[in-house]
């Protein structure tokens, strides 16, 4: 194992360290973070921000982390001789994704985690959060870790049918 091997392993390894950071993290915050602000006393209200938007500090490191090293990781697997079609496809909707999740937080989502107030139309706000909410966030997260497996499955047939 050479060095360029060993150098790909650090960044695979934090890759996945900060997806599993962030998707772990949108899991407690929507288990239990969240209900705990909606049912809190006003006291706590502040401690519980407190704690959402050192979050936001997790997520946004997690995001440039995903950022770095997925365009290396994305670099270093496309000059490969084991990619075909089906990997490029893969590869492009989990980019997406991606993408549309760093998009959903950065910009759409609240700078805090406060308490929103009631919509006045809850009907849309309940459609548009479908797409555009924590949980939205959370379930792109475990598709696109879905994908990156699949990935790995396509390189790994790749890989065996280049050995037979």
């Amino acid at each position: 194992m050479g060095f360029t091997d060993i150098l790909l392993l650090a960044i695979r390894w934090l890759h996945a360290i900060a997806a599993v950071a962030w998707v772990g993290g949108g899991l407690f915050y929507l288990l239990v973070l969240r209900p705990c602000l909606g049912a809190s006393q006003d006291d706590r209200r502040d401690d519980l921000r407190r704690l959402g938007e050192q979050f936001r500090h997790l997520v946004n490191t997690a995001i440039a982390v995903l950022l770095v090293t997925g365009v290396i990781l994305t670099l270093s697997r496309l000059t490969s001789d084991y990619v075909g079609l089906p990997y490029v496809i893969v590869l492009v909707i989990k980019i997406a994704l991606a993408l549309y999740m760093f998009y959903l937080v950065r910009f759409l989502r609240p700078r805090t985690y406060a308490v929103e107030p009631a919509p006045t139309n809850k009907r849309l706000q309940r459609f548009t959060s479908l797409f555009t909410g924590a949980t939205a966030v959370l379930v792109l997260g475990v598709i696109v870790f879905l994908l990156a497996d699949i990935l790995r499955a396509l390189i790994e047939r790749g890989i065996e049918g280049e050995a037979s």
